[in-house]
């Protein structure tokens, strides 16, 4: 029974001493694209986002939208441009989780429930 436990023992101070050198490796993480493909698809990116700005600034005025559809629609464009713009050029997570955060909590106000009832219409 010694030799059983002693074995396990054994395996596990393996294992640990694999997950210690792991950790302590050093992270060389880099960006996988050239500055010159970042560049263009950022630019492509805004660029949508513009090209959609002006196909709903188009279609909003010609059914003479309301303000709140107006500020929603543009809202949303702009978070999702920014959104996969800020995608594109590659923060690391730190920098990325607050941003996008942030984001979601200004789509979700944008997008939430209509201060005006449906039945004093």
């Amino acid at each position: 029974m010694a030799t059983k436990t002693d074995a396990a023992i054994a395996a596990l101070d393996a294992a640990q001493q694999a997950v210690d050198l792991a950790q302590a490796a050093p992270s060389t993480w880099t960006q996988p694209w050239s500055p010159s493909l970042v560049q263009f698809l950022a630019i492509g990116v805004l660029l949508f986002a513009f090209a959609a700005l002006i196909l709903a600034t188009a279609l909003l005025w010609r059914s003479h939208a309301p303000a709140h559809h107006v500020l929603r629609v543009f809202g949303v464009i702009t978070i999702l441009g920014f959104s996969s713009l800020l995608l594109v050029i590659g923060y690391s997570n730190e920098q990325l989780t607050p941003i996008v955060g942030l984001f979601g909590a200004i789509a979700g106000y944008l997008l939430g429930k209509d201060s005006q009832s449906k039945e004093e219409t």
